[in-house]
């Protein structure tokens, strides 16, 4: 965790023109070459510490967590604010290749609770060969009475615009 966001070269997507309390269709939200799923549907929920003011909430009712972050073209790295008021939460993050296929191994990550920042970190994925065409965040210790996990922005290395000039 390094929160709050990190500078990757720009955000790609945040979630601050979004409608707090409300709920996206089909489990799926899409924008700016990017798409984010869940099977528990996605809430838009108000402030963030990583990101003002809105944030992505996995929606599970048992606590547990689901949440893939699709893009449209391969980058070097993909950035991801993740945020669990049940913390500390162990979560996996599985690097996603072309076809949304595995790209290496999962690991497992903590999110610590802080005085300062209770619940939330950022956490940045990089493979210098351009193969990231993803990202699958899971939390599989959920219960009933915890909630499940949220994302704040979303950051990919190199920008699309930066692909066009290369």
């Amino acid at each position: 965790p390094t929160g709050p966001s990190p500078n990757l070269g720009g955000t790609l997507l945040t979630f601050s023109n979004l409608t707090p309390n409300s709920m996206f269709n089909y489990s799926t939200y899409a924008s700016q070459g990017i798409t984010i799923s869940s099977p528990d549907g996605l809430l838009v929920l108000p402030y963030s510490t990583q990101s003002n003011p809105n944030y992505l909430f996995d929606n599970s009712s048992t606590g547990t967590a689901s949440i893939t972050i699709s893009l449209t073209y391969s980058v070097n790295a993909i950035g991801v604010g993740i945020a669990d008021s049940d913390s500390p939460a162990n979560i996996m993050l599985q690097a996603l290749g072309a076809g949304g296929v595995n790209l290496g191994s999962a690991f497992a990550v903590t999110i610590p609770e802080t005085t300062v920042n209770p619940g939330n970190g950022y956490y940045v994925v990089v493979d210098t060969t351009a193969d990231i065409d993803g990202l699958k965040i899971t939390e599989t210790n959920g219960g009933a009475t915890y909630s499940g996990l949220a994302i704040a922005d979303v950051q990919v290395a190199p920008e699309p615009s930066t692909w066009v000039l290369m």
